[in-house]
């Protein structure tokens, strides 16, 4: 086991300075975008990226954890079936959200450009679940590269585009595009794929339903911009998009771990799960620690970053800090109950905490605008991440190294 606890930090590092760095670029370019068009544009914006989202991860069909799950498993046809359908439904997706887009965007009086988002973040997706074979097999460094080349690439296009007067939302989404486009080039060739005959679809669709289920419920926190836009408005939309996006920072550290956590768990007995859980819980109270500095701090590094025109996203910026807390709890232990063999009650669990999510930030914008939204938002995975330790200390023996699909 200590050589495989180092193979695993080895990957958690190498992922994690990937995405920290991709995630820097991307946090660059939003702050450019942000200081350059209106709250309400700026809000529209990230309403379009989280339905985008939402619906490619629906038509995704739960393919980028099911692949690395299955590569660990060395379940080689299931992987080259899982990748060709991910794929032709990716492509569907994008030729049927672009019009779609057009024609929200003609009636909102948002931007034309956001359309992009459709094309962009289809290529994103699919080039996230093809990253799922280097990543089961130890090898980041797939994933470093390609991370930093999309991020670069959409940051210098949204740079030169700004440099030349034209329209920020323009630059930015065209810089996703081409940064995709990258990705797709890099990605096709780096991974290489174990000679196999793809299983039938339709059992592939079988055992990869409760990563479904489990990948839309949790993707279904990022539907908080759109709700909060229905409740209170483009404006108090953009603000609370603003806040939420500076604290995404954070969750650098559990995505990273989570992404390596699937395929090692599959490995550990019960009570290592449980130790496991354990020090990851200690490692994110250490990191909470470490953010506190920005709580206190909120007003003015809302305004370093953002600028004057969100100074009043302070105390959103606040609150979700805690938020965020409260998911990378969740998030972690998630992916460790996944690899043990639970993915039906977690996504179960998810199903029901989705609900609780969208209705606690629905409130929360009633009541309170963007603060209030931020506050429901932390109470939702609070308690999601509670239910998930739970189940993770309960009796119940789950570990399912040796199942050929995923157990119930």
């Amino acid at each position: 086991m200590p050589g495989a606890s180092r193979g695993v930090r080895r990957q958690f590092w190498g992922i994690l300075v990937s995405r920290a760095l991709g995630s820097a670029f991307q946090a660059l370019a939003l702050v450019l975008l942000a200081r350059t068009v209106t709250p309400s544009v700026f809000g529209m914006v990230n309403v379009v990226i989280a339905v985008v989202g939402f619906v490619l991860v629906v038509t995704g069909l739960g393919m980028s954890i099911f692949v690395p799950w299955a590569r660990a498993r060395q379940a080689h046809g299931d992987v080259a079936a899982a990748l060709r359908l991910n794929t032709l439904s990716n492509l569907a997706s994008a030729v049927m959200l672009v019009p779609a887009i057009v024609v929200w965007a003609h009636v909102s009086g948002a931007p034309l450009a956001v359309a992009l988002i459709g094309v962009s973040l289809a290529l994103e997706r699919n080039v996230d679940t093809w990253l799922g074979v280097p990543v089961a097999d130890g090898e980041s460094r797939v994933a470093v590269l390609s991370a930093l080349a999309r991020r670069t690439v959409c940051l210098v296009v949204l740079g030169l585009v700004l440099l030349a007067g034209a329209d920020p939302v323009l630059g930015f989404t065209g810089g996703l595009v081409l940064g995709a486009l990258v990705g797709q080039l890099h990605v096709r060739r780096a991974v290489r794929l174990a000679p196999a005959e793809p299983t039938p679809v339709r059992e592939v669709l079988g055992r990869a339903a409760p990563f479904l289920v489990s990948n839309v419920t949790g993707q279904a926190r990022t539907l908080d911009v759109p709700i909060v836009a229905f409740v209170g408005g483009p404006i108090a939309a953009g603000v609370y998009a603003a806040a939420t996006k500076l604290v995404q920072p954070v969750l650098l550290v559990p995505q990273a771990l989570s992404t390596v956590l699937v395929p090692h768990a599959t490995r550990l007995d019960v009570d290592q799960a449980r130790r496991l859980g354990a020090r990851t819980l200690l490692a994110l109270l250490g990191a909470a620690v470490l953010g506190t500095p920005l709580v206190l701090l909120r007003d003015e590094v809302v305004v370093l970053v953002l600028g004057e025109q969100y100074r009043d996203a302070g105390a959103t910026f606040a609150v979700a800090l805690v938020a965020v807390g409260c998911v990378a709890w969740a998030v972690s232990v998630g992916a460790i109950l996944q690899g043990q063999g639970r993915q039906r009650v977690v996504a179960w669990l998810g199903a029901g905490f989705a609900v609780l999510l969208l209705a606690g930030v629905a409130i929360g914008t009633y009541l309170g605008g963007p603060v209030g939204a931020a506050a429901g938002l932390a109470l939702a995975w609070f308690v999601y991440a509670v239910t998930l330790a739970a189940l993770l200390a309960s009796p119940v023996r789950t570990n399912a190294s040796g199942a050929v699909g995923p157990p119930g």
